[in-house]
């Protein structure tokens, strides 16, 4: 059987976690170039679009790899429009808890309330959500601090039903940050890092930003069975 998209995809993340010892975070390099000449350049966008690009290409979409490659030094929601609104990829919206963010910010609240009147995360278009995966506890001081509302409750199951998608590209805080999904974990770069701890993966359960959205090709969103958001 021919390898589809996210086959391609997924085993150029896994090599480029697995295999960095010639790359150095951004942030790092710039700070001391002459220490680090000869290291190749990442950052959490340049290894998102390098397995996408990757995939384009191997799959025989020129044009999609290079419309990719293009948005190296872009925010990941504008890599995320463009997959949505050109290549078919769907939408999916994160929060932890929608009620109680843990960091206390009410940009997290107020993205999800945004959700249900567009349907987009900072002009993504979004066709389902997985929240409140990881309820505020009422002991954390930023519980109450923005809504008087009651404790969220736990809801194990949208999350659990996005643990069957095998790759996806996800951008968190409006795009400030961007990541790669599998099978529930996110894969990142740290720009200020090297070595080891260049790559991290993480459960997406246990990740520390609170909300975003994860974009998936189209044959992965078929394995979709979860909330599908509803506009007012």
């Amino acid at each position: 059987m021919a390898k589809t998209f996210s086959d391609h995809a997924y085993e150029k993340m896994l090599d480029l976690f697995n295999n960095h010892d010639h790359e150095v975070g951004s942030e790092l390099f710039r700070s001391d170039p002459t220490k680090y000449e000869g290291k190749e350049i990442t950052n959490c966008i340049i290894y998102s679009i390098n397995a996408i690009e990757y995939a384009y290409k191997q799959t025989g979409n020129l044009q999609a790899a290079k419309d990719v490659s293009a948005l190296s030094r872009e925010s990941g929601v504008v890599l995320a429009r463009l997959l949505v609104n050109k290549y078919g990829w769907k939408g999916i919206y994160f929060n932890a808890d929608v009620n109680h963010p843990h960091d206390g910010d009410d940009e997290h609240v107020d993205a999800h309330r945004k959700l249900h009147k567009n349907c987009t995360y900072y002009n993504v278009p979004i066709d389902y959500k997985a929240v409140n995966y990881r309820p505020t506890k009422k002991t954390n001081p930023n519980f109450q601090k923005l809504w008087k509302k009651p404790a969220t409750q736990i809801n194990k199951l949208d999350i659990a039903k996005l643990s069957n998608v095998k790759f996806g590209f996800g951008s968190a805080r409006g795009g400030m940050h961007t990541f790669l999904y599998s099978y529930g974990d996110i894969y990142e770069v740290h720009w200020d890092k090297i070595g080891a701890d260049l790559y991290e993966c993480t459960p997406l359960k246990k990740y520390a930003w609170v909300d975003g959205v994860i974009v998936v090709p189209s044959t992965e969103a078929q394995k979709l069975s979860i909330a599908e958001v509803i506009c007012k």
